[in-house]
């Protein structure tokens, strides 16, 4: 069998090289292809996409549904109540031990404004025990509270704010609700801020009900609109934007709401308040002193060593307390005040003894060591906490 010749083989089998050549230089532009339709597409609808977003949104009529004008009429009346409950039994500017700095208890809850003239509603268990209550408005304003007067019995507590010209909630009467009654509860839960949740009045008229943390209701409304911890001291509202109930307490085993919330009637919460108005009795009020807010103690010869002070220089913070003039200020536990308006201090009777020369509105510049620096802050002086009157 004679051999092919090279320059033969290469003749017969060209064709089929050129034609695998050809089929690959197809599939690879065809992938090209389909690459480049592939960005030009979606560079198209990106384009689309940026276009509607520079559209103006699409009117739509506005929801003015009856929940919508009871959240806007209820909602500015509703505030938020924080508590301190000194169990030192000291509200004032106090000495301590630096090995046992005590520990004070903050609560937040709800309240309602009532009257124009800064009276508001809240319950008893919000703030039996506090020796600071403070008020902040729905534009965020705040106001040291004031206890009027409370009917532990009937878990109501009267505040008083210095202010006038507030928005005040229209109280309605509760012995026309309804069950099935749309209604809306506002207040504060967990702390996060004002909320609206709504829901209906599933009964109207729940008696002797014991809610646990020492709360008894002898008459109650039964509501399923979400009531969780820290509304307590809310508003309960109808679909006219009035005031029904005062939200007190919910049946739950983790805190949060199961659709099994009470709220005390309005009509109770008139009769208690008339009755605490009327047989209220005014014991006489000590002189104000100024305060701050802070526990402190002396530094020991070891801690001065230690900061490079000389001895008797300057006092430690033990505790700032919550909702007081030395919290707003930013002052901290662990820092030590050196000088008080350009005046070094010299221990803790000098702090003391220069904070009672002070006037409550004073602002008061505070030099302090706080970690490897030094740093200046200014704290208006506050008016000391009164002991709030007893409950009924």
């Amino acid at each position: 069998m004679m051999p092919v010749p090279p320059g033969q083989r290469f003749r017969k089998l060209a064709p089929q090289v050129l034609v695998f050549l050809l089929g690959a230089a197809s599939v690879l532009l065809a992938l090209r292809a389909a690459d480049w339709l592939e960005v030009v597409g979606r560079n198209q609808a990106e384009r689309r996409l940026l276009q509607r977003l520079d559209e103006s949104p699409t009117p739509i009529p506005t929801d003015d549904s009856p929940l919508v004008r009871a959240a806007a009429r209820i909602q500015p009346c509703v505030v938020n109540v924080d508590t301190l409950e000194d169990p030192s039994g000291q509200p004032d500017d106090s000495i301590a031990s630096p090995f046992k700095p005590p520990e004070s208890r903050q609560g937040r809850a709800s309240g309602v404004i009532v009257s124009h003239d800064g009276y508001v509603v809240t319950n008893n268990h919000v703030v039996q025990g506090a020796s600071i209550i403070r008020v902040t408005s729905s534009s965020g304003v705040h106001y040291d509270g004031q206890l009027v007067g409370a009917d532990a019995a009937g878990d109501i507590a009267l505040l008083k704010v210095n202010a006038r010209n507030l928005p005040s909630a229209d109280i309605g009467d509760s012995d026309r609700l309804r069950v099935g009654e749309s209604v809306i509860a506002i207040g504060n839960p967990f702390g996060i801020g004002t909320t609206v949740t709504h829901g209906i009045i599933s009964a109207t008229d729940r008696k002797d009900l014991h809610v646990g943390g020492g709360v008894f209701l002898r008459r109650a409304l039964q509501t399923d609109a979400a009531i969780s911890r820290g509304n307590s001291g809310g508003a309960l509202a109808n679909t006219s934007g009035q005031l029904v109930g005062i939200n007190t307490a919910i049946v739950s085993e983790r805190g949060s709401s199961v659709g099994i919330g009470f709220a005390i009637p309005s009509n109770a919460i008139r009769a208690i308040l008339r009755d605490l108005l009327t047989r209220r009795t005014f014991a006489p009020q000590a002189p104000s002193a100024p305060f701050i807010g802070i526990n402190y103690a002396p530094l020991t010869p070891d801690m001065s060593a230690q900061l490079g002070l000389r001895p008797g220089i300057g006092v430690i913070v033990l505790e700032v307390k919550p909702l007081t003039p030395a919290a707003d200020a930013g002052l901290r536990r662990s820092d030590v005040i050196l000088a008080l308006d350009g005046r070094t201090l010299r221990g803790t009777d000098d702090l003391r003894a220069t904070l009672a020369r002070r006037r409550i509105g004073q602002v008061i510049k505070l030099r302090l060591l706080r970690g490897s620096g030094t740093e200046e802050v200014a704290v208006t002086v506050g008016r000391r906490p009164q002991a709030q009157p007893s409950t009924r």
